[in-house]
């Protein structure tokens, strides 16, 4: 199932990237190892191959399908552009998308969860919960640019409020680990207000622990979930017994 989904995952991307330009020469190999990275963090969760019977197997589809898009990624980026570019570049930007994936995976393994103890079919609670997990990191992602003017106007009473904003994205993410200067790019120059700001990006470290502890705790929600259940399950009744 994965094979066939990491298939036409690799069919939707390539004509992603042409469409965004994503592909062209006149890119900077770290803007070009930004956009591909984005783009596969966004089309992935669309493909999520759904999840498993049980948890444990649930997490490995997690993890396989997460490594498997960052794969893709990887594959691309050697190919992309005028150059190919080192795996030194690479390994960084695409351990950072598994980081990603792992935690957007996870959350949608949740929602397909959820949804189905609500009654919806499977395969219709598959395809919710890629959309929904897909549609929430778009919104996370440009979290710099619609919180922006709040950002800068709250910034002289909260300091850590612009920092904040560009913290939370994992766009701002995936251009620490690309080495690109994402909000010194032109068009986030032109159309992000907290270019003109004081800021400071978030370092690797931080940003690899905080992905690690969520990812780990939505891991460990069904299993929590499920000794809950067992703990506060009444037994059964015991019928009387005729002599």
């Amino acid at each position: 199932m994965i094979a066939t989904r990491w298939a036409a995952l690799a069919v939707a991307t390539v004509p992603t990237l042409v469409a965004f330009g994503a592909t062209g020469t006149n890119l900077e190999p770290s803007a070009l190892r930004l956009a591909i990275t984005a783009i596969v963090a966004l089309l992935a969760p669309l493909f999520w191959p759904g999840s498993g019977a049980t948890p444990a197997r649930t997490a490995l589809r997690v993890v396989g399908w997460s490594l498997a898009a960052a794969s893709l990624a990887a594959i691309v980026l050697r190919f992309a552009g005028g150059h190919s570019q080192p795996f030194a570049r690479i390994l960084p930007a695409c351990a950072m998308l598994v980081l990603i994936l792992l935690v957007t995976h996870a959350l949608a393994a949740g929602l397909e969860r959820r949804w189905r103890g609500k009654g919806i079919d499977t395969e219709k609670s598959r395809e919710m919960a890629g959309r929904g997990v897909a549609i929430v990191l778009a919104l996370v992602g440009s979290v710099p640019l619609w919180l922006g003017p709040v950002a800068e106007l709250l910034a002289s009473r909260l300091p850590w409020i612009v920092d904040a904003a560009l913290g939370v994205s994992p766009l701002t993410h995936l251009a620490v680990a690309s080495g690109n200067d994402l909000l010194r790019n032109a068009w986030f120059y032109q159309h992000a207000n907290l270019a003109a700001v004081q800021f400071s990006y978030p370092g690797v470290a931080e940003i690899t622990l905080s992905y690690a502890t969520v990812a780990l705790t939505l891991a460990l929600i069904p299993v929590a979930s499920r000794r809950l259940r067992g703990t506060f399950e009444p037994d059964p009744p015991i019928l009387p017994t005729m002599e």
